[in-house]
């Protein structure tokens, strides 16, 4: 791990910087109050809460949320992986879920795709190089059962 990429996990960790750069780029998230729980190398771990900003009129929690917390998940992590590399653009292309049970507590969503990202990104070496990657997020409730899966498609551009 380089330096940016620790300083990048310092600044997503931390409560006011990671809120000003939502409010900049992601707002919903902001509104949602999904946070980055936990973000590493290997994975990134959010948390959706239960309450009357994300819930829907079933008593569960709007699936546009939970697509919000995985799409985080996973692209936080990528945004991680392009930290203090070159210069990269990132996309998502394809976004697939399952809705498994429903989501009427907090949800963690898991993406632990690291070591694929790498695998992507090194894999572009000449500026104008593209790849598409699949990242896999499961989002669990507090008795760490799966509520849903999703499969979102980023593509890389190298600059």
């Amino acid at each position: 791990m380089n330096k940016n990429q620790q300083r990048f996990i310092n600044y997503m960790s931390r409560f006011v910087t990671y809120t000003w750069y939502m409010l900049g780029n992601l707002p919903s998230v902001v509104f949602w109050g999904v946070k980055i729980k936990k973000i590493n190398i290997d994975a990134c771990q959010t948390t959706i809460p239960y309450n009357w900003r994300t819930k829907n009129p079933f008593k569960s929690i709007y699936f546009a949320t939970l697509c919000g917390g995985a799409e985080l998940a996973s692209g936080s992590l990528c945004l991680l992986h392009l930290t203090g590399s070159e210069k990269f653009s990132m996309l998502v292309v394809d976004l697939n879920a399952q809705f498994v049970k429903k989501a009427d507590a907090e949800i963690t969503m898991k993406c632990e795709d690291g070591h694929l990202i790498q695998q992507t990104l090194s894999g572009l070496a000449q500026p104008g190089d593209t790849s598409t990657l699949k990242t896999t997020i499961i989002g669990h409730n507090p008795n760490n059962e799966i509520v849903a899966k999703f499969e979102v498609t980023w593509s890389f551009k190298r600059k």
